[in-house]
């Protein structure tokens, strides 16, 4: 056997555990690394990154915050009004006219309230004007639908076009939103912007002229007619006068009964403590004892200042009636004739199957207005009629051609207390409508309106101080990495050296 045979192992023993090492002079391969000389490093150089730790803590401060002020102004201010008269659900306004709220945006009120407002900067009307909107509020029970079909809809698999059709109602209730940042231009860069209380205080200045506006057109009700002056005229004669108290109590009676005022018959005044309907349970009651007893007095005992005078009067107003009843006559009977001959517009309705064929009539706008046309001819009709007769008994009734001394003297000492007492009367009902007019429950019974009121936030506000608080946190983390990072870029400058330092040394052994 040769010497490289005795070193070749002819068999191996079964789990016989070879091992093998090899030395590898990590020195010569790469760079060496001490995390102890890195932190040196940095302890080395702490004054300037202390520095720029600051620096880069308040750079990341003063970003968030400074893109907070520089941000566009997204704030706004709201109120709600109400209408709460028959047929404000339905856009109707008091006298049955569509109800324009848009005139919340007109430039006389908007004007108007910039005055009274004193706002701290000019805005062009236009500019407000741009930067008002008005919502129609839903009643619950259509929100409520149209959540339903919300859900609907968003079902794949559901068949959603029989709830397509909702009925929208509306509960009277607009919401007026006023946005800030004015300008002519609205793509203008540079907008004026207002305080937030500004704001609040402007959109109630609107709101509140818009209440007076509304006040005024639809709620400013006329005070009772006054004809005191034909009660107290010492030419008229005593009948004449007498009439002239009737109407007067008559209209301030209907005045004190109106049913469109029903709300306010039972008002207490605060000054005298009588309601309308007291009022006019004194006017009845002066009438009937006072009045219309010495009507009768007059009357049946022919008391008359100048019988020929008065009687010639009431026969010139009596033909004058008879001659107004002639074209209403006349008037009654062409508009009958016209609805007599009127044929209403036909319709034709057609089902599913064209073979069936519905009739059918409706009737027009212009049959409707002779039909009312008709109402009133009637009625002026009636009221002609009265006069006549009333007219009539006059010039018949007074058959005496004396009055004595003794009777003209308790007339007019009986006219002239009545006089004051009409004059009271009246005066007692205008002070009362004057009182429930000025009242603010009564600017009030058509319109109610929730005041804007602003809780925007400060500058320094929890989202501004969370953005700032992150800010400062990723600029220390910064400052702090930059600073780990060049000294560890140190220590491996530091390893190269080293690392060129062993290759020199084995190259000359």
């Amino acid at each position: 056997m040769t010497e490289l045979d005795k070193n070749v192992l002819t068999e191996i023993e079964k789990n016989k555990k070879v091992e093998v090492v090899v030395k590898r002079d990590a020195a010569a391969e790469g760079t060496e690394l001490d995390l102890v000389r890195v932190f040196s490093n940095m302890g080395k150089k702490k004054r300037v990154y202390a520095w720029l730790v600051l620096f880069c803590m308040l750079v990341g401060l003063a970003v968030p915050l400074l893109r907070a002020e520089m941000a566009e102004s997204t704030e706004s201010v709201s109120a709600v009004i109400s209408f709460i008269y028959p047929g404000a659900k339905d856009g109707l306004a008091p006298d049955r006219t569509t109800l324009d709220v848009n005139y919340v945006t007109s430039s006389y009120i908007l004007q108007s309230a910039m005055a009274r407002t004193h706002l701290s900067a000019s805005i062009p009307v236009n500019a407000l004007e741009r930067n008002i909107s008005i919502e129609r509020l839903l009643t619950e029970e259509t929100r409520q639908n149209l959540e339903v079909v919300e859900k609907v809809i968003s079902e794949a698999n559901k068949d959603y076009e029989k709830v397509l059709d909702v009925d929208y109602k509306y509960d009277g209730k607009y919401i007026i939103t006023l946005r800030n940042g004015f300008s002519v231009d609205p793509d203008a860069r540079t907008k004026t912007y207002l305080d937030g209380s500004e704001m609040a205080a402007l959109l109630n200045a609107i709101i509140d002229d818009y209440n007076m506006y509304f006040y005024d057109t639809y709620l400013g009700k006329e005070l009772p007619e006054n004809d005191l002056d034909s009660v107290a005229n010492t030419d008229m004669d005593y009948i004449e006068r007498l009439d002239a108290m009737v109407s007067l109590l008559n209209s301030l009676s209907g005045y004190c009964t109106d049913e469109t005022r029903q709300e306010y018959l039972e008002y207490r005044s605060k000054t005298d403590g009588l309601s309308f309907k007291e009022i006019n349970d004194v006017i009845r009651l002066v009438k009937t004892i006072n009045v219309d007893y010495l009507y009768a007095y007059v009357f049946y005992n022919s008391v008359t200042k100048d019988k020929k005078t008065m009687t010639t009067k009431y026969e010139y107003q009596m033909k004058n009636a008879e001659r107004d009843l002639g074209v209403i006559n006349g008037n009654i009977k062409s508009v009958a004739e016209l609805i007599a001959g009127y044929k209403n517009d036909s319709i034709t309705m057609a089902g599913f199957d064209s073979s069936e064929v519905q009739m059918g009539h409706t009737v027009t706008d212009y049959y409707n207005e002779l039909i009312m046309e008709q109402a009133d001819n009637y009625s002026k009709k009636e009221e002609l009629s009265e006069k006549i007769a009333s007219y009539k008994d006059k010039v018949e009734g007074f058959t005496a051609t004396y009055t004595s001394s003794s009777q003209r003297e308790y007339v007019e000492n009986e006219l002239e207390a009545l006089v004051n007492i009409c004059r009271s009367l009246y005066e007692l009902t205008e002070r009362h409508a004057e009182e429930i007019i000025d009242s603010e429950s009564y600017k009030s019974s058509y319109m109610t309106f929730v005041e804007a009121q602003y809780f925007g936030d400060s500058f320094f506000n929890a989202s501004n101080i969370k953005k700032a608080v992150i800010g400062m946190v990723i600029g220390i983390v910064l400052a702090v990495a930059i600073w780990g990072l060049d000294a560890l870029a140190e220590e491996f400058k530091r390893g190269s050296a080293q690392k060129e330092e062993n290759k020199e040394k084995e190259a000359e052994a």
